[in-house]
C-alpha cells in the first residue's frame, strides 16, 4: 500500500472501536428512547407491557407535578435552568476573560493562581458542595442569635434606597458566585490560550505608538479573542445543562421504572438544548462571533 492508503487504513483501525461503541452504546439507545417516549412501559415477569399513549408522556411532564426526592417538577426546573443559562453565561464570559487577562500577566505565583481557578474542575463537585454547605449552618446559627441581618446584603441595599431590580440583580449575582467559579476553569484556560496565541509584535507596536492598556485590550486582545467566545459559550451551556436538577428528575423517573416518562423528559430536554444552541449559533453569525481572524 502507498503511504496515503496506510494512513487511511490505520486511521480506520483506531477509529473502529469508537464507531462500534457509538453504534451500540449511543445510536441504538438513542432511537429506542424516542420509541419508548410514546409508550407507558409496565414491567412484568419476564417481559415488559407496552401501552401506546402518544404524546401523553410529554404532556404529563409539563402539566402534572412530578414527585421526586426534591419535591419539585420538571417544568419548573426547566424554566429555572433556562433563566440560569440566560444569567450565568454573560457573567461567566466577562469573568473568565477578565481572569484570563490577569493570569496572562507576569507575577510571582502565577502558576499557583492558575491551578486554584482550575481546582473546581478537578475536584468532585459533590464533595465541594458538601464542604461549602457548612456556610448555611453558620447562617442559621446567626439568625437564631438574632444577628443574621448583619450579613443580609439584600436588606442593607434595599435600606440604602437602591431600586429593587438592581438589588435583586446584585444579590442574584453574589448567590451564583460558586456556580460561576465552578464553571470558569475551562473557559479561563481557553481564553488564556487564545490570548497567548496573539503575536507579541502587535503589543510591541501598540506600546511604541503610546497605546494605553485599555486601548490595547479593546483594539488587540478582544478582537483576537472573539473567535473563541463561541467555543466558551457552547462549553458553558453544555456544562450547565449537565449539572441542572432536570437531569436528576429524569434519572429519578428512570430509577422508579417510569421509562416512558423519563424518555419523554429526556427528549424534551434535548430539544431545549438544541434550540438554545441554535439560538446561540444564529446570534454568533449575526454578530460575526466565532469566525476566522482573516474573514
Amino acid at each position: 500500500m502507498t503511504y496515503e492508503r496506510q494512513k487511511l487504513f490505520w486511521a480506520a483501525v483506531f477509529l473502529l472501536p469508537w464507531f462500534i461503541g457509538l453504534l451500540l452504546l449511543f445510536i441504538v439507545p438513542f432511537f429506542q428512547s424516542l420509541n419508548y417516549s410514546f409508550y407507558k412501559l409496565t414491567p412484568q415477569v419476564g417481559s415488559i407491557l407496552f401501552e401506546y399513549v402518544g404524546f401523553g408522556n410529554y404532556l404529563f411532564a409539563f402539566n402534572e407535578h412530578v414527585s421526586t426526592s426534591t419535591s419539585t417538577s420538571f417544568s419548573v426546573e426547566m424554566i429555572n435552568t433556562m433563566s440560569d443559562v440566560a444569567f450565568n453565561i454573560p457573567v461567566l464570559l466577562i469573568f473568565s476573560l477578565f481572569m484570563a487577562v490577569l493570569l496572562n500577566m507576569k507575577f510571582k505565583g502565577r502558576a499557583i493562581v492558575r491551578a486554584i481557578f482550575f481546582v473546581p474542575v478537578i475536584l468532585n463537585s459533590v464533595a465541594v458542595a458538601s464542604a461549602l454547605g457548612g456556610g448555611s449552618i453558620m447562617t442559621e446559627i446567626l439568625e437564631q442569635q438574632g444577628i443574621g441581618k448583619i450579613f443580609d446584603l439584600q436588606f442593607f441595599l434595599i435600606q440604602s434606597g437602591l431600586p429593587e431590580i438592581m438589588v435583586n440583580s446584585v444579590v442574584g449575582l453574589i448567590d451564583r458566585i460558586y456556580d460561576i467559579l465552578s464553571l470558569s476553569g475551562v473557559p479561563i484556560l481557553l481564553f488564556l490560550a487564545s490570548i497567548q496565541s496573539i503575536p507579541g509584535h502587535l503589543y510591541e507596536a501598540a506600546k511604541i505608538e503610546g497605546a494605553t492598556g485599555y486601548e490595547t485590550f479593546w483594539l488587540i486582545t478582544l478582537p483576537n479573542v472573539t473567535p473563541h467566545i463561541l467555543t466558551v459559550v457552547v462549553y458553558a451551556l453544555v456544562d450547565t445543562f449537565l449539572t441542572s436538577p432536570v437531569s436528576g428528575i429524569i434519572q429519578h423517573e428512570l430509577n422508579t421504572q417510569n421509562w416512558g416518562l423519563s424518555s419523554a423528559m429526556a427528549w424534551i430536554y434535548v430539544l431545549f438544548i438544541l434550540g438554545t444552541l441554535l439560538v446561540v449559533f444564529v446570534l454568533a453569525k449575526i454578530f460575526k462571533i466565532g469566525g476566522s481572524h482573516y474573514e
